[in-house]
């Protein structure tokens, strides 16, 4: 993979952890159809909450503020105490780039992101966060398209697998599957088979002809005075 194409898969596995990782980790506030920390907060307009087991259901548009990102989804449902939820139909994360746990300098500043795709699950305490189905990333110039997209933040490990598609500035990569480690930086690509573009080398620049000169006239010579004959005037 070309370094543009590696750089892609930083800004997206973050987005898929920013996104979601406080989702996770919330806990009832005092209102019945919200869920807050002191850092975040989930709101929808109907909650069932189960205090025994943990379970809850938010079964309307559930969404999802923190300071940098903010997230929206048709329902979501999963368990307090095992620290999991799944956000359901049209999800959408907005990431500005400046979150709380984006902490690599490589990310931080890169501009704002968005994600979206049809589920998102997250096991907070695993550190597993995973998106399916239509998964969509884009970041400036930046975007990403695959069927499901996995991060294990406790190895490092970025999956990406189903009709792979990640563009940067013109640079193009297709596969089957595609495996980034986020500390080592090695990337493996799958696919049967894989295409890389590259954007075709801008031609040099032709150098300017020099300005052409008009020829200086040359001064015409007088004309010598006709002589006349010795007397005469």
């Amino acid at each position: 993979m070309s370094s543009r194409l590696l750089h892609l898969a930083v800004p997206l596995s973050l987005a898929l952890a920013c996104g979601s990782a406080a989702f996770a980790a919330a806990r009832p506030s005092s209102s019945a159809n919200a869920l807050a920390t002191p850092d975040y907060r989930i709101e929808t307009d109907e909650t069932h909450w189960n205090f025994n087991t943990g379970d809850f259901t938010m079964p309307h548009r559930v969404r999802f503020f923190r300071p940098g990102t903010d997230a929206v989804g048709d329902r979501a449902n999963g368990n307090s105490k095992r620290g999991t939820v799944t956000m359901l139909g049209n999800v959408v994360v907005h990431d500005s780039g400046n979150a709380n746990e984006a902490g690599d300098a490589a990310y931080r500043g890169s501009g704002p992101a968005m994600l979206t795709c049809d589920q998102l699950d997250i096991d907070s305490k695993a550190k597993l966060y995973t998106a399916n189905g239509h998964v969509h990333f884009l970041q400036g110039a930046r975007t990403g398209t695959s069927d499901r997209a996995t991060l294990n933040r406790a190895t490092g490990m970025l999956h990406l697998e189903g009709g792979v598609k990640l563009t940067d500035s013109g640079s193009t990569l297709s596969a089957n599957a595609v495996d980034y480690n986020l500390n080592t930086k090695e990337a493996s690509v799958f696919g049967s088979p894989s295409v890389m573009t590259q954007p075709a080398n801008q031609p040099a620049a032709s150098p300017r002809p020099a300005p052409s000169r008009s020829p200086v006239a040359k001064p015409k010579p007088k004309p010598k005075p006709t002589p006349t004959p010795h007397g005469q005037p």
